[in-house]
């Protein structure tokens, strides 16, 4: 009788560790396709595949193994023949990719993830093409800046912040061990931590 509740039990529990395994999501590729040195996902925020995301190839920094000098962000690519929209850089999407050294935001991109350019010490010049409607580098800034907020959210290491810019966001600086010089505009008010 001992042996008979031992192997039920043992029955009942190798049952439930095998429809936990199955509940558990299942580890997937870190992108879904590749358009010339970058990395995209499908979809973004509910879209029906008629936009992507720039996303990182290696899970762990550098993002990137091979990526260096001028980036060049699409505006939009091609996916599974339809021509989708490059509406967002991924969270942690360059992190560590120290031998970028200008990266041109297209004017389709309106959300940029937290680190996405962490780590990129190399970065001499950052560039929001005219038109985009939630960031911009006005003045020759060398950054990203939000427009509605006039918070500068990345910075690269010579960058000259405008007096029009009135927070410098949280990891603007982030690792940016080659910071050579910043000058911080007279209308800045708020500094974010770890900047």
């Amino acid at each position: 009788m001992k042996t008979n509740r031992l192997t039920l039990i043992r029955g009942w529990a190798a049952a439930l560790l095998l429809a936990v395994a199955l509940l558990l999501p299942q580890a997937a590729a870190a992108y879904d396709f590749m358009v010339g040195r970058l990395c995209y996902n499908k979809g973004y925020n509910g879209a029906n595949g008629s936009s992507v995301y720039v996303t990182y190839q290696n899970s762990s920094s550098p993002r990137y193994s091979n990526l260096s000098g001028d980036l060049v962000i699409p505006a939009t690519v091609t996916c599974s023949g339809t021509t989708c929209s490059v509406i967002s850089i991924g969270t942690n999407a360059f992190e560590g990719c120290s031998k970028l050294t200008s990266v041109t935001i297209p004017n389709s991109v309106t959300s940029i993830g937290t680190r996405a350019f962490s780590g990129c010490s190399g970065l001499e010049s950052m560039v929001v093409k005219s038109g985009n409607t939630k960031y911009d580098s006005r003045d020759n800034c060398n950054a990203i800046i939000e427009t509605a907020t006039n918070t500068l959210i990345v910075g690269c290491k010579n960058t000259i912040i405008p007096n029009s810019v009135t927070s410098i966001g949280t990891r603007a600086f982030g690792d940016c061990t080659s910071l050579t010089s910043v000058t911080i505009g007279n209308s800045v008010t708020s500094i974010g931590g770890n900047a």
